[in-house]
């Protein structure tokens, strides 16, 4: 149990109790009400297991904020880089040098009218609120706070943007744009592959005999270091049948450039090893991108016109989830869910031709219609 004691120097009220390590705690007051009510309060929490160290709540937000940065050694270079970012941006001017216990929902919704004054769009502020969330969750977690201050914040509504898809005239235009060597890219892009998986695929992940491409690494450029992984997901390593004519493009490429090794990449630097991400979009896709006259174009969006190339032809979207490697079947269905008119008026023209069949066929008045069941009188 605490104590009350009155500081002979000061005249103020000790509220005097051991934490649950047993480490003796004290805490003034200038009336002896207030150190009644504050230990009161305490010893409850101490009973119930919520007592929180006041010093660790002392901590300022930039200091937890690098903690938690620190705090997950398999975080991937990509998202650790891009986490990075959002806070050495967006949250450390905001709230950087508070501590982190003073940290209200309204500081919090600063941040977002912070980044929506800057220009951000939606899905950019949503993305560095859920770095902000996740710091403050970790510190509950971690017996920092109690609670989190990510609590009623408004956010800005997600808007649907109808960007330019691409068609396969598109692509081959695009294809015969690029310089030799990079052609390839773009039919891989095409096929549903992302930039860094296109940069990380090896000649052994081409089987021309079965006719698939296998995705299984990435090399990515990350604060102007080459960094080489595994997918974006566990559903981005995955196997997937190629068209006949990429696959021709492919041995094409590695006939040209002489890679036959299978731990060798498909797409190499001018002088050898892996392709910088910067260097091929300054160097060599965006030049292709205005001779092609497809300027905007990125390479992101070359690959979500897979997507939609395959929902043209009626590929369900269970089989495009697994070929572009979608964490869930929802992302899948919230980008390609809409039926493409072209679908749905072959469907519509399928539909009838049934109907027109039905009618067709000869009916025996003596038997009614051959294809209805009549029941008994």
């Amino acid at each position: 149990m605490g104590s009350i004691r009155k500081a002979p120097r000061t005249g103020r009220w000790e509220a005097r109790y051991r934490d649950p390590s047993g480490r003796q705690r004290t805490r003034t007051f200038d009336r002896r009400t207030e150190a009644r009510a504050f230990l009161s309060a305490v010893e409850a929490d101490v009973r119930r297991g919520n007592w929180l160290d006041p010093a660790l709540a002392e901590r300022p937000f930039g200091e937890v904020a690098a903690a938690w940065l620190k705090s997950n050694p398999h975080k991937k270079a990509t998202t650790y880089s891009r986490d990075a970012a959002a806070i050495k941006v967006h949250l450390l001017p905001a709230i950087g040098e508070l501590r982190i216990g003073q940290v209200r929902p309204s500081d919090v919704q600063n941040v977002v009218a912070r980044m929506r004054a800057r220009g951000l769009g939606a899905r950019a502020i949503r993305r560095n609120y859920g770095v902000l969330r996740a710091i403050l969750n970790w510190a509950v977690t971690n017996d920092i706070i109690d609670r989190s201050p990510c609590r009623g914040v408004r956010m800005p509504e997600l808007t649907v943007v109808k960007r330019p898809v691409v068609s396969a005239d598109d692509v081959i235009r695009l294809a015969d744009a690029m310089d030799t060597d990079y052609r390839v890219a773009v039919f891989l892009g095409a096929l549903g592959l992302r930039q860094a998986e296109v940069f990380g695929l090896r000649v052994g992940s081409i089987n021309f005999l079965r006719r698939t491409v296998t995705v299984e690494a990435t090399v990515n450029e990350v604060d102007g270091r080459l960094v080489e992984g595994s997918g974006k997901t566990p559903n981005s390593n995955r196997t997937f049948s190629a068209p006949q004519e990429i696959l021709e493009e492919l041995a094409a490429h590695l006939a040209r450039t002489g890679r036959t090794k299978p731990e060798e990449l498909v797409l190499q630097a001018p002088g050898g090893g892996p392709v910088r991400a910067t260097n091929f979009r300054y160097r060599i896709y965006t030049p292709a991108l205005v001779r092609a006259g497809l300027q905007g174009l990125t390479f992101h969006r070359l690959r979500h016109s897979a997507g939609h190339m395959m929902r043209e032809v009626g590929v369900p979207l269970e089989v495009i989830q697994r070929r572009l490697g979608h964490a869930s079947i929802r992302t899948t269905a919230d980008i390609y869910g809409s039926l493409p008119e072209k679908v749905d008026r072959a469907a519509a023209e399928q539909l009838d031709q049934l109907f027109k069949a039905s009618r067709a066929e000869p009916k025996d008045p003596a038997r009614g219609d051959p294809g209805r069941t009549v029941p008994p009188a």
